[in-house]
């Protein structure tokens, strides 16, 4: 089921059935189509990419090699869904239903749940993911409190494949569109794999370009993995609208993808609070960002949204 809410000018569909994914986010009075929506008649089901529209939540994130590890004595165990790689991709929560616990005209919560009659993949906990939406004048404010309902400490390897929809106003140029993101550290990848080599390169043309924010999305095929910069901000700007696109993460998501496919109409900013393969990773789990929680304990993870004028 699709929930609309709205406030502060904004407005924003969250689709409950799959995820509870913002797949839509308006400015009324800008006339912006903030993220990426799905084609017009086109249901989650029948998307060529579900990870490229709205802001699908990522659990485990990104890739796990051989679908495989181990912590505390426990083996964790993902099917492989991307068989050229080897690896687990993305978990499979972005399409599992979500129950909504609470809903108004600017909010709404809605809640996953897993235990042992009701498992999760290969996750030996029971746990649960509670997703908040807010609009006001401010902006999407989203918060996520994972819960570990289990005995034993937890991994949480969360993220979002979140999509943003270039130009995001109507009639803008696509030569007026770029990016920023504050970012740190670039991490070498095996572009046959995608998965982390373990070495941190300096940054190349394109890569200083996102962190100066000259990069143009469109046109210019990008795909690099980086440790945030503080809170990580991340922007996209229209020169010729004079309109700026913000993104915000909490710090303890400390880590971002940056993706435009074939840079034609879209860019993902990619908040995640571990390295690609950070349990198998090349490198200590702890500089990989390898989150754990503690036995019934939870996690908060606060992400905001907003456009403003510059």
């Amino acid at each position: 089921m699709i929930r609309r809410i709205q406030g502060g000018g904004y407005v924003a569909e969250i689709d409950t059935e799959h995820g509870a994914n913002c797949i839509s986010l308006r400015h009324t009075g800008y006339g912006a189509e903030i993220l990426r929506e799905r084609p017009a008649g086109v249901g989650h089901d029948r998307l060529d990419n579900p990870f490229l529209y709205g802001m699908p939540i990522l659990f485990p994130v990104n890739r796990i090699s051989g679908g495989v590890f181990s912590f505390e004595g426990r083996t964790y165990r993902f099917p492989i869904n991307e068989p050229a790689t080897g690896c687990h991709l993305h978990g499979l929560l972005h399409g599992m239903p979500f129950a909504v616990s609470e809903q108004a005209d600017n909010r709404l919560c809605a809640v996953f749940r897993a235990d042992a009659e009701h498992p999760y993949l290969g996750v030996p906990h029971a746990f649960e993911i509670c997703i908040e939406y807010l609009l006001a004048e401010e902006g999407l404010t989203q918060r996520i409190e994972v819960v570990n309902r289990s005995d034993a400490a937890m991994p949480c390897l969360l993220g979002f494949h979140t999509t943003f929809r270039v130009p995001f106003v109507e009639g803008s140029a696509p030569d007026a569109i770029s990016v920023r993101a504050d970012v740190s550290e670039e991490y070498e990848r095996n572009m046959e794999n995608y998965l982390p080599t373990g070495r941190r390169v300096p940054f190349d043309p394109l890569s200083s370009a996102i962190r100066d924010g000259s990069f143009c999305p469109i046109g210019v095929p990008a795909s690099r993995h980086y440790r945030a910069l503080r809170d990580g901000r991340m922007e996209i700007c229209d020169a010729e609208k004079r309109l700026k696109i913000v993104y915000l993460n909490d710090e303890k998501l400390a880590f971002r993808l940056i993706y435009n496919g074939t840079a034609d109409g879209y860019i993902c900013m990619e908040p995640q609070t571990s390295l690609a393969n950070s349990p198998n990773a090349p490198i200590p789990r702890e500089e990989a960002g390898f989150f754990v929680i503690p036995p019934e304990e939870s996690a908060v993870f606060t992400s905001k949204i907003y456009i403003e004028r510059f």
